[in-house]
């Protein structure tokens, strides 16, 4: 077997989670016996090898020239759209955003409550609403032009039904794994302080986390690059004194961050289930995430959750997680994890190009 993984040509110079799901799956797959090619390009050549396999449907006009050069030249298809349905984050981020940027807190939590009062009648019309109706009519076509898809849950699994009609399409979830490190690292005996790993960006809600623990007595760190300096200066707005912002770290230094903080937050509002949780939890850190994705299939009842459209709820759960007692070793929540390897991830996606290469024979 040779494979062909596909992800998008700016990864090097922009990771991201869809790059170490690309390249820890790879790793997997060579370690089953497959040989595999990574190739972060626009126009891949699927020729010498059995299966293609694109990452991410997130940028569509990108995906699209992925897999028509794949389809060129009708090699199987196989896709990891690495997908969650974004229409509330696109008509609720930009009004919390907007809240965030009153000039006092009182003005914030005016705009936040009025936001509580109406979100659920938030109208879904104009151009955002045209906008993100075109992007999902966008991903369901490239997702309908797959020999099989490569959920990373059973939600997200769920959602290509219910919201993109593209059951037709065989899919075999493959959910993501966690590293051995992260397990492995020596854990501090005294941690402190809440971390949040991951870019920074309006999805990952970093703005709305400084915000709700601006007069928490607890430092602050967040961790990774930003690539849209608006939403950088919103986060500082919110900063404190008590709040370090490391952009170049290398990740086996961050999973030592990981090792010494008491929490990780990541109150994203989509994240399937977010690799940086992943991560933080298997280094015994307690974890508070978004409620909007499918963190709690991977998670269930042993970490504490927040609404990303509501700072109150992250606040909240951030001290539930700092009150809580120290992990032991073999936790309810370490078991959980133990079960999400990435020779999973290797096996799942072997059976989803056969499928691929079948659909194809």
């Amino acid at each position: 077997m040779k494979a062909l993984l596909v992800v998008r040509p700016d990864a090097a110079s922009k990771p991201g989670g869809d790059l170490v799901h690309a390249e820890r799956t790879a790793t997997a797959l060579r370690a089953l016996g497959t040989e595999v090619d990574l190739a972060a390009t626009d126009a891949p050549d699927p020729r010498g090898y059995d299966v293609a396999h694109v990452f991410g449907v997130f940028e569509p006009a990108l995906a699209r020239k992925q897999i028509d050069a794949v389809r060129a030249h009708r090699a199987p298809l196989a896709l990891s759209p690495i997908w969650l349905d974004l229409r509330a984050f696109f008509a609720t981020a930009p009004v919390v955003e907007r809240a965030l940027a009153a000039r006092s807190v009182a003005g914030a939590e005016h705009r936040l409550a009025r936001l509580h009062r109406i979100e659920s009648r938030l109208p879904w019309e104009g151009s955002i609403a045209r906008n993100a109706d075109r992007r999902l009519a966008a991903q369901r076509e490239l997702m309908s032009a797959a020999d099989v898809l490569l959920p990373a849950s059973e939600v997200e699994a769920y959602l290509y039904g219910e919201r993109l009609r593209v059951a037709s399409v065989p899919f075999v979830v493959a959910p993501l794994g966690v590293d051995d490190e992260a397990f492995s690292v020596e854990r501090r005996c005294e941690r402190a302080g809440v971390l949040c790993a991951g870019r920074i960006e309006p999805k990952k809600n970093q703005a709305a986390l400084l915000y709700a623990l601006r007069g928490v007595d607890v430092d602050v760190t967040l961790v990774g690059a930003a690539y849209d300096a608006r939403y950088l200066a919103l986060c500082r707005r919110w900063a404190t004194a008590r709040t370090r912002f490391v952009e170049h770290v290398a990740h086996g230094e961050v999973v030592r961050m990981m090792a010494a903080a008491a929490v990780h937050a990541h109150p994203s509002w989509l994240e399937s289930p977010g690799l940086s949780s992943l991560e933080a939890a298997a280094t015994g850190a307690r974890l508070v995430a978004g409620d909007r994705g499918c963190e709690r299939e991977y998670f269930g009842s042993d970490v504490d959750y927040a609404d990303p459209a509501d700072p109150a709820t992250i606040r909240t759960a951030v001290l539930r997680a700092l009150e809580r007692g120290p992990r032991e070793r073999g936790d309810a929540l370490e078991r959980r994890l133990g079960s999400y390897t990435w020779q999973r991830t290797g096996e799942a996606t072997l059976a989803a190009y056969a499928r691929a290469i079948a659909a194809r024979g």
